[in-house]
């Protein structure tokens, strides 16, 4: 899948249209997403809640996923860790990238910075592939 088609797969989902994910781009085993920030996603302080930064080191996991296999879509999260190095308190991008991609488990990084460039998260992730 190409940007284009797996934005529209995202805006097609329950989810994507709220939270408003875009994607910048994909390459096989690659992905970059952005999170515009709204008033909604703050959290008291000023600061963009955590959760934010979380699910879109999943959206852009995800995405670098369908970039690269042909049952993409249907992976899911098994694990996810999350490492809080900096408040956000602007728009965000993630980089994702999958560093190992088998026939059932795939495993890689995301790291999601502010428009500044500054590192906000690091993230690893796994998910499962359908066997079938």
């Amino acid at each position: 899948m190409d940007a284009a088609e797996i934005q529209r797969a995202l805006d097609a989902s329950p989810f994507g249209p709220w939270w408003g994910f875009a994607v910048d781009s994909v390459v096989p085993g690659r992905a970059r997403v952005r999170l515009p920030a709204r008033p909604e996603l703050f959290r008291p302080g000023g600061v963009l809640q955590g959760g934010c930064a979380m699910t879109l080191a999943d959206v852009a996991f995800w995405s670098a996923i369908m970039a690269s296999v042909d049952d993409g879509h249907a992976a899911v999260t098994l694990e996810q860790t999350s490492a809080f190095l900096g408040a956000a308190r602007t728009d965000l991008v993630c980089d994702a990238e999958l560093l190992r991609c088998g026939r059932s488990i795939v495993y890689g990084t995301a790291d999601v910075r502010d428009v500044e460039e500054r590192r906000i998260t690091h993230h690893t992730l796994t998910y499962m592939r359908p066997t079938s």
